[in-house]
Parts: structure tokens; sequence; C-alpha cells
């Protein structure tokens, strides 16, 4: 069941924030058309364009539990708010928590208000930043998070400690994770902004508002950046030594985004007028530039994520994709993933150029 159905059931109430309604995410450019004279791209971003959304808005629950990184259940543990609980690439026959004969018993936690932020998978940068941060935000909006006597986020990072301070979060942060399970009452719920990987430009303007201040004083790296995975254990780019070169030929810095500190991060990508970098988490920065910077994010042919043309097509970026060669489909195969990409140098020049 939803969230909202959740509330029904459990004599709660519900705060709209955002109408159902559909987002078309518009194209990407397409400088270099490839040997099917860019067919097989042009057509699987097409066919992703379009997405609907249900009505959004925070659930006041009078009890529930929390049990992993972000699963509202009914108090008793039997009724679970699927919108508010991704496992990513499955369906809910098949979501993890359905899979185990046994959870831990839940741990009480203190009286008060309890602010429910935590989000799947949001101990990684991306998912923190783009679903956990905007339900923070939406939970500021409200004045939630400032009555809450426990905020359940994401915690024990540098990044996570700044944001919360900035939030003002004056309440007790208890870090949630895919073993904990919390019961309390009463909760303050907010459904995601969009869904994970789909963004809404309400959540993209929250963030660049909350963020404006933190990159002034910082650092940036010029207007061209290439961001490099090659500390990356996955996804790395072959024959990135080639690409380098050529791009900083051409003006372009090579950055290293795990050597950043946050604010660094949110300057390098609100100064820079180019991205060029491989599919990875340090492309969820691109919430941080400006409109009409350009980014070619480059793909292999079977894990092309389209999470990141989404944000930029909110953004009013110029984004566009160079995916390896080939006669192949575009796939987003998820067993893919971390396959290390192959491009053209000459590919990637003529979408720097074009």
């Amino acid at each position: 069941m939803r969230l909202g159905e959740l509330v029904e059931l459990a004599g709660g109430r519900w705060v709209p924030r955002l109408p159902e309604g559909r987002v078309v995410y518009a194209p990407p450019t397409l400088v270099e058309p490839g040997v099917d004279g860019g067919a097989a791209t042009r057509a699987y971003f097409a066919g992703l364009a379009a997405v609907d959304f249900a009505e959004e808005g925070t659930a006041w629950l009078p009890a529930g539990r929390v049990l992993g990184d972000g699963n509202v259940l009914s108090a008793d543990g039997e009724l679970l708010a699927r919108d508010v609980a991704p496992d990513f690439g499955k369906s809910f026959e098949q979501h993890w928590l359905l899979q185990r004969d046994w959870v831990r018993p839940p741990r009480k936690l203190p009286g008060g208000v309890v602010a429910v932020a935590v989000s799947h998978l949001g101990q990684t940068y991306a998912h923190w930043l783009l679903d956990e941060m905007p339900r923070l935000l939406a939970l500021q909006a409200t004045g939630d998070l400032a009555r809450a006597s426990v905020v359940l986020a994401h915690a024990g990072t540098a990044l996570a400690g700044v944001a919360h301070r900035r939030l003002g979060i004056e309440g007790q942060v208890v870090a949630a994770g895919r073993s904990t399970h919390f019961e309390a009452g009463p909760l303050r719920v907010p459904s995601y902004v969009g869904r994970p990987g789909f963004p809404r430009l309400e959540g993209v303007a929250a963030l660049r508002d909350f963020a404006a201040g933190l990159g002034r004083d910082a650092r940036g790296r010029g207007e061209k950046i290439y961001v490099s995975r090659a500390g990356a254990r996955r996804r790395r780019v072959v024959g990135e030594e080639a690409l380098r070169a050529a791009l900083e030929a051409r003006g372009f810095v090579t950055v290293r985004l795990e050597e950043c500190d946050w604010a660094e991060q949110i300057a390098i990508f609100q100064k820079a007028r180019e991205v060029v970098a491989p599919h990875g988490a340090g492309l969820a920065n691109l919430v941080f530039c400006a409109p009409g910077t350009r980014v070619l994010e480059l793909f292999a042919r079977d894990y092309v994520n389209p999470c990141y043309w989404r944000l930029a097509a909110l953004g009013g970026l110029d984004y566009r994709p160079v995916v390896a060669e080939g006669l192949g489909e575009l796939r987003e195969e998820r067993t893919a993933k971390g396959t290390d990409i192959a491009v053209e140098v000459g590919a990637v020049l003529a979408a720097v150029a074009g």
C-alpha cells in the first residue's frame, strides 16, 4: 500500500505537498550519431522521457515502525508503505524485506515526534543528496524538523554533519541502516520528492537554494572539468590517459571528487560550464550547475542509466550522452552496472565541440 493509505488505516493525517502530475524530461542533445545514425540512443531516451507522479506529502502517523533504511511499517509491523520502501530493480514480490524469515525485535525510540528521512541506499552520495536531502528539506519546510526530538537519517559522514547543522536540526540524529528496526510514535514521514532516479523540479530547486551559500567561498577548478573515476573500483574509463590528454589540451581540468570536501564539490559544479564524466555518483552534483552548462556523460552500452539526464533536463543543462559504439540495443542491465566504459576519444571531442 501507499503511505497515504497507511495514514488512513492508522487514523493519522496526510499533509499534501505536491499534486499528482506528469513530467516529461527534455530530450538530450545528440551530436555524435554513431554507426546507426543515433537511432538507438534517440529511441532509448525518448522511451524514458515521461513519468507520472502520485500526490506527495507528509504522513503524520500516531505510531509506527521503521525497518532498515527507510521501510515504514504499521505499528504492528504487518503493513508496508511501498512507495517509501524502494528496492531497485525488484518487483514488490521480490522486495528484500519479504524474503526475510526473521527480523530483529524493534528498539523503542524515546518519546516525542520522530521525523523519518532515511532513504534507501542513502549511504551512497547520490542517493543521500537526491533522495534523502529533499525529504529533510520537506520536513524543514513544514516545521516538522524543528519539532522532532529524533531524526532518523544517514549520519556519520562529514557532509551529513554539514547538512544537518545547516538544517538547524536540534533533535537527536539516529542513524538507520539495513539491520536497524525502530518503533516510535508519533512519526512524521515525508514521501519522496519524485522517486529515486526520477527527480521533480521542486526537489532540484530546494537543493539549489539550500546549497547556494555553501560553495561560495570554496575553490572551483575552472569552467571546464573532467571528472575521473580512476580511483574507483568499477565503471572506470578504458584508456582514460588518452582521453584526459585530449581534454586537457582543450583547457579541461581533471578532478577527483573523492579528494574534495562537500563545499568544494558544490563550488566545482557551480562554476563549471562544461562537464565531461563517466556515469557515477559524482554527477549528482549536476543539481548545482547553472542552466546552460554543457554535460557529457559517458556510458557503456549495456548500462545506460538515465537518472542524471533527468536531473540535467530539470536544471536546463545541455546534456549530451556519449555511448560506447555498437549495433546492439542500449540497456540498463543491473548486472552490468560495474562495467568499465570504452568510448572513442573522437566521439567525446565531437560532442564537446558540437
